[in-house]
């Protein structure tokens, strides 16, 4: 839990970056500031987005190391 601490961290930066930004874009685009649901959306979206990117990210990292990890057996 320790070690995977830090990129909880970075990933609700991240959040948090992405989503005042998509709000400053879409209130200069619409003229107006977002509402509570839109932001929800947003961000609901947003984690869903980086949960599939870290899944896609983890599942290539370990298909490597089971590849380095069969490719030393031969």
């Amino acid at each position: 839990m320790l070690r995977s601490l830090p990129y909880i961290a970075l990933t609700a930066a991240g959040i948090a970056v992405c989503l005042l930004a998509f709000s400053w874009l879409m209130s200069v685009w619409w003229g107006r500031h977002l509402g509570w649901g839109e932001l929800v959306a947003a961000s609901l979206l947003l984690m869903v987005a980086l949960g599939v990117g870290l899944s896609v990210w983890r599942s290539r990292s370990r298909r490597k190391i089971e590849d380095m990890r069969d490719s030393a057996l031969w």
